[in-house]
């Protein structure tokens, strides 16, 4: 008995019978079942119940049953152990193929093509049952000749594996030149997009189809499940977004870039990719140097112990994608650390081993002079000078910036504002509280998206409007309800969304929120008929009820329009928007070695 089904029926066994957890389902399906069905349901071995079948087919894993356990016990995971058994008992069956925006069918059968995948590396090790159940959420699609199936920079947000035919990738020629440089033909068996499943990148290169290809496209919910479940997988997707990630980071225009490139490959070579969670250290104040460590995402909080006893730590320093640090502490031979690190959001940091460092400094100058400073005296070196720990860059955002209002890179980061990548901003000198930014946003998209509170930074106010992150944790939805666009927005899909709250409840801002679903207008006919019945017996539920069936709301950016309400609506130019990467100046906050323009 695997570990999984141990703990399962461990929490059956456990169940107090309460019914909690269906209550807190956003599913209909749910109001079909009992408790008792479902723990029965456990020990069978074939489910042939027609409701806890409905039941079953019509989870998505949401777990918003999770919390609602007085017993602290996972729901989620008796309905996932029910659901698999249900998945396995499916018959071979023909699968769909899309074909641009027709569905046909295809040459492949669901037993089929789980044992055509067991035979790509990148699958080995899966049990035919995992990819069986992974079928089930992926789309078959076929390209023509010519067909693009990504572009460079947009956000796809899939893995993808070539089951017949050939693609393309190309790459943009560098400094503007026209053309494309040809990267790779990918083959049958050959898979891509894994980064943008473990790292939330944009795609690297732009794929093409050379000949008529069939390619497998498995949707981000449905890697990480089948992560979940099969150990062997979740090794190799780890070990391959490492070694790409590091060779990728590597080969960034970044401050490695001044190094030979027999250097760099020696680096690449003895490097590791270290992923840090939020708050978690990556070295602390008088640990011994021993490595030097390159930011691949994320940012890293740089501190010091206090003088005063009893003080806080006090923040030195911020780190970020492309900087390098910790390597003159090492050519030096400094006994110990003088500051600590820690992770502000989820961060991945490639550490390269100080001995290896070291001797490729011995035999490349060029890497010597990668560090000329450490955060410590980068910071000492700002307060003699009277450097401001941040600028804003008037050009982009005027009103960012106004007399001794200069916005703190301390906030900036520790609030997630760099996270972002559209905010909304509301400079509060200007704003004669007429609301019309929250009235447009509701007359635009039939109730409003936005609230006039939120983070306040002396005279700026960044709303409740969502900020579009770079790592976007509201993303992980198991019905796609919330997706991102290629361009980068976070959307929701109506269409799609189930109301179970999680991105709600995922966002780390409270920029999603759920709202009641209005019910189909009636006819005429209808409301006749409820006049002659008389008033309802049952009393209308309120809309804090939560029965009531929700909605995820969040701002898309004005999707499909060509301006944003909420600034345009502004009578006198209080709101606006910044990207906080173009808006922000960061020369005296990021103490690292960095490339230069």
């Amino acid at each position: 008995m695997s570990p999984f089904t141990e703990q399962v029926h461990r929490d059956v066994t456990a169940c107090i019978g309460c019914h909690d957890c269906l209550l807190a389902c956003p599913l209909p399906e749910a109001s079909l079942v009992g408790i008792a069905e479902l723990n029965a349901a456990v020990h069978l071995p074939v489910i042939r119940s027609a409701n806890v079948l409905r039941f079953l087919t019509a989870c998505t894993q949401c777990r918003q049953c999770v919390p609602a356990c007085p017993a602290d016990l996972s729901r989620a995971d008796m309905v996932l152990f029910n659901k698999m058994k249900v998945e396995d008992a499916l018959p071979d069956q023909p699968l769909s193929l899309q074909i641009k925006r027709e569905v046909a069918a295809s040459p492949f059968t669901l037993d089929g093509l789980a044992g055509e995948l067991g035979r790509v590396r990148l699958f080995a090790g899966v049990p035919r049952a995992d990819l069986r159940r992974l079928l089930l959420s992926v789309t078959l699609r076929r390209l023509d000749p010519g067909e693009a199936l990504c572009i460079e920079g947009e956000f796809h947000e899939r893995l993808y594996i070539v089951l017949s035919g050939a693609l393309e990738q190309t790459a943009a020629k560098p400094s503007g030149k026209d053309g494309r440089v040809r990267i790779l033909v990918l083959g049958p068996g050959s898979f891509f997009g894994e980064m943008a499943i473990m790292a939330d990148q944009p795609e690297p290169f732009s794929v093409t189809a050379q000949l008529t290809s069939i390619v497998v496209e498995a949707p981000k919910a449905a890697v990480h499940r089948l992560m979940n479940a099969a150990p062997a997988f979740r090794d190799t997707m780890e070990s391959l977004h490492g070694r790409r990630a590091i060779y990728s980071y590597l080969e960034k225009p970044s401050v490695l870039g001044s190094l030979p490139r027999a250097a760099r490959e020696e680096l690449l070579a003895g490097a590791s990719l270290v992923p840090l969670k939020a708050a978690q250290a990556l070295f602390r104040e008088g640990d011994p140097p021993s490595d030097v460590y390159l930011v691949g995402s994320g940012f890293l909080r740089v501190t010091r112990r206090s003088l005063v006893p009893g003080a806080a730590d006090e923040v030195l320093v911020y780190f970020r994608e492309g900087d390098l640090f910790g390597a003159l502490s090492l050519l030096r031979r400094e006994p110990a650390q003088i500051f600590s690190v820690h992770a502000v959001s989820r961060v991945e940091v490639i550490r390269i081993p100080g001995d290896l460092f070291r001797r490729v400094a011995e035999r490349f100058p060029e890497a010597r002079s990668l560090s000329t400073t450490t955060a410590l005296e980068a910071e000492q070196s700002a307060r003699a000078q009277g450097s401001p720990r941040a600028r804003a860059n008037a050009a982009a955002a005027p009103a960012l910036l106004s007399g001794a209002h200069a916005l703190s890179w301390d906030v900036v980061v520790e609030k997630g504002l760099a996270q972002g990548r559209e905010l909304l901003v509301v400079d509060q000198t200007r704003c004669t509280h007429c609301n019309g930014c929250v009235d447009a946003c509701g007359r635009r998209h039939g109730e409003t998206r936005l609230e006039l509170r939120g983070l306040a930074i002396d005279h700026l106010l960044f709303p409740t409007a969502c900020r579009h992150c770079d790592d976007p944790v509201c993303l992980l939805c198991s019905v796609s309800g919330i997706v991102r666009r290629p361009s980068g927005e976070i959307a929701i899909v109506e269409e799609q969304c189930i109301g179970c709250g999680a991105c709600a409840e995922r966002c780390p801002y409270g920029n999603i929120r759920m709202h009641p679903v209005e019910p189909p207008a009636r006819g005429i006919l209808a409301r006749f008929l409820d006049f002659l019945r008389g008033p309802s017996a049952e009393p209308a539920l309120s809309e804090s009820d939560p029965k009531v069936p929700r909605k995820a709301v969040k701002c898309d950016l004005c999707e499909g329009h060509d301006d944003y309400a909420c600034v345009t609506a502004c009578p006198v130019g209080a709101a606006f928007r910044v990207d906080p990467a173009a808006t922000f100046s960061d020369g005296d906050v990021f103490a690292g070695a960095r490339a230069r323009a």
